[in-house]
């Protein structure tokens, strides 16, 4: 028979490591990436509400995370960093078929590409901005791509007739129009609207160009299938849900919804171009 004495040390021991055990035993924290398309302090705002959300759906601890650039995002999603990720199409469609992401949904609606310029300084046409400087914040991004292809219809070629030039996020885009060379800038709608309304007061939408498909949403390479199912069921019910609501109105999407291999295929003429700029060619 054991003593009382080493009965009691025994039991003490227990008592020590069971709140050890129990932090073991608890999953680890969520790493739901987003791509950086504005700046950190308004992105890991907008998300709050999803990352509350995803906590009480998966019973687990979410962190929104993001990087300083798209290429470093990039590099780190497709190294299996995040367990949820949120990037351009274009970028998600290569992370799918370079390193095994699985997309799972898409974000409504499509993104408007916008040509904006001074209001003081305006566009009117294509061929004003032959031996000039487009700004733009991120050359490997969707919108960026398809104004090289819309230029082009327009018997411009970007690196030939016209330049482009990249700022480091949204504001800076917005104030490279202030220089002499640059007469236009290429944005999205969410970088538009994220631009300081002092300066934003001094811009004018010359047209929008082109919409193109919304953010994809995919799984880390190695999700379990057990995960994925419960990540994706939560999905559908997040459009729903109060938090949902929130991060719509906070955001200007409107939904998430299982993305298609029509969604997926209409990204396929900008594959070679991302990866391209993704290698720094």
């Amino acid at each position: 028979m054991t003593p009382p004495t080493t009965r009691r040390v025994l039991a003490g021991i227990a008592l020590a490591a069971a709140p050890a055990a129990l932090v073991q035993a608890q999953p680890a924290p969520l790493q739901f990436g987003v791509m950086p398309n504005v700046s950190a302090r308004i992105l890991l705002g907008q998300y709050q509400p999803f990352r509350g959300f995803l906590e009480q759906e998966l019973g687990r601890q979410v962190e929104v995370v993001t990087a300083p650039g798209l290429q470093a995002f990039h590099e780190r999603s497709v190294a299996g960093a995040f367990g949820l990720v949120v990037t351009a199409a274009n970028l998600g469609r290569v992370a799918q078929l370079d390193a095994g992401l699985q997309p799972i949904a898409i974000y409504e609606p499509r993104i408007p590409g916008l040509i904006v310029t001074l209001r003081a300084r305006p566009v009117t046409s294509a061929t004003e901005l032959r031996g000039t400087t487009v700004a733009m914040t991120n050359p490997q991004s969707l919108v960026a791509l398809k104004f090289i292809h819309w230029a082009r219809a327009q018997g411009i070629e970007i690196g030939r007739d016209a330049q482009a030039t990249h700022a480091r996020n949204e504001d800076s885009l917005a104030q490279l129009l202030n220089t002499a060379e640059t007469r236009a800038a290429v944005m999205s709608q969410g970088e538009f609207n994220a631009i300081r309304p002092d300066i934003r007061e001094n811009l004018a939408i010359w047209q929008v160009f082109i919409r193109v498909p919304g953010f994809l949403m995919l799984l880390g390479p190695r999700t379990p299938e057990a995960e994925a199912a419960r990540v994706t069921a939560a999905l559908a019910r997040f459009p729903g849900s109060l938090q949902g609501r929130e991060f719509f109105t906070a955001t200007g999407f409107n939904n998430i919804r299982p993305v298609t291999p029509a969604d997926l295929a209409e990204l396929d003429d900008v594959v070679e171009e991302t990866r391209a700029f993704l290698r720094g060619a």
